[in-house]
């Protein structure tokens, strides 16, 4: 991508015009070009364009941005923060204690810069626009330059001819109406100019472009330095306590909310304090192996989180980021919403026999007892056990006890806290 073409924006305003003797001039400044940056990739309003990060060219990048380990850490002396992080310091200062480094303020006197996909979007600008050969502009001025003040031919030629040959011109207008010039003398003339200049683009599509050619090219170069910052957060918890399951069910209990004896609606102390320290939990647990516990926790609780503070520091955003797919998940009481975590969990390597029940158990709550009534008060033997997964997606569950995990009991909220290492810290803002 270092021999991006540059993309140039020609903007007319038929509506700066000037009426003298009855007879309508387009004035001087009109017509504006201008330099936007250096084109990447152009596309229309669909899904593969919803967001800059998603677009073909970009992704490329960013897939090649390597993975590091720990043993990569221990051959290296330093460390670099990009802006934009979803990566409390507290978590590279694990790692900075934990691999004698240092925070570089230059990014070439480090050995790794840390970047998230919020600083790459940063990088990039797009805007609505239509494509357009500057050449079209010019026989466009010539046909109409009766109708322009005496100088602003000149001007517009003078501007066209500064676009390279080789760059990408696209191009905005804005609307005419010639109902506030009823009774001008080329009222018909002047308006057939400005449908024809609002005519000359091709379809408006989303451009994406860099402003800073040199920026991105550096960046390229030096593309075997950068490392996630979700890579990061896991390598700076790896040491962390793994959730179980009993951790697990003492988390949702923490959160607060549980049905109430009729099955209509839900009820729980809400308990603030109780709260923060269970997202305090989940944001200095193990990360990575804590994966299949953590994805049903935001599946099914992240409502209940967002009532509590540390849900905004950034120490739980760089959690809350991994997991945003389950976060957004919504609809619980129709078939859907299983569907897509089942087939979240699989893709991340993490349904167990354990997350199946969790989600057959409030499939029956949600979906067969609340909303269709099927329950243990009516003629059926339905039961959660009753739903069952299919066999080519029951064959790719982890197999049961893949890892021991430390049994920590219900009531001892004391080893609990102990695996917050920073509990004030991770509340900062």
């Amino acid at each position: 991508m270092k021999d991006l073409k540059q993309l140039w924006l020609i903007n007319i305003d038929p509506n700066k015009l000037d009426r003298t003797n009855n007879t309508l001039k387009m004035q001087n400044g009109s017509v504006k070009v201008k330099q936007l940056g250096h084109h990447i990739e152009a596309g229309d309003n669909s899904g593969r364009y919803s967001n800059r990060t998603n677009n073909t060219e970009i992704k490329k990048i960013m897939d090649n941005i390597p993975t590091i380990t720990s043993d990569d850490l221990k051959n290296a002396t330093a460390l670099y923060r990009f802006p934009r992080l979803s990566l409390s310091r507290d978590k590279v200062k694990i790692l900075q204690e934990k691999f004698d480094l240092k925070l570089k303020r230059d990014f070439h006197d480090a050995d790794y810069g840390i970047v998230s996909e919020k600083y790459f979007d940063g990088l990039f600008c797009t805007r609505w626009l239509s494509a357009v050969d500057p050449a079209n502009v010019l026989s466009w001025a010539q046909t109409y330059k009766d109708q322009f003040e005496n100088d602003l031919y000149d001007e517009i030629v003078h501007m066209i001819n500064k676009i390279p040959e080789d760059a990408i011109g696209v191009y905005e207008s804005e609307w005419f109406s010639s109902y506030s010039y009823d009774g001008a003398i080329n009222v018909d003339r002047y308006s057939k100019m400005a449908e024809t200049q609002r005519n000359m683009g091709g379809s408006s599509k989303y451009h994406y472009y860099i402003e800073s050619l040199d920026q991105w090219n550096d960046i390229q170069a030096n593309l075997s330095k950068l490392v996630w910052d979700t890579n990061v957060n896991d390598l700076a918890t790896e040491d962390s306590q793994i959730l179980n399951e009993e951790m697990y069910i003492q988390l949702k209990t923490m959160l607060g909310w549980h049905k109430t004896e009729s099955g209509c609606g839900w009820e729980g102390d809400r308990d603030k304090e109780n709260m923060n320290l269970a997202l305090s939990i989940i944001a200095n647990c193990n990360i990575k192996k804590s994966h299949t516990y953590l994805a049903l926790l935001f599946a099914f609780m992240s409502d209940s989180m967002k009532d509590a503070s540390v849900w905004n520091t950034v120490n739980f955003k760089s959690v809350r980021k991994k997991f945003d797919k389950y976060i957004q998940m919504n609809g619980w009481n129709w078939c859907h919403a299983y569907n897509y975590l089942i087939e979240y969990l699989i893709k991340d390597d993490a349904l167990t026999e354990y997350a199946w029940k969790e989600c057959a158990q409030k499939m029956y709550d949600d979906v067969l007892s609340s909303n269709m009534g099927i329950d243990n008060k009516n003629c059926f033997s339905i039961s959660p056990d009753s739903i069952q997964l299919k066999p080519e997606l029951k064959a790719k569950m982890k197999k049961k006890d893949i890892q021991k995990l430390e049994k920590i009991a219900l009531d001892d909220l004391k080893a609990l806290e102990d695996m917050v290492d920073m509990h004030t810290e991770s509340h900062k803002l």
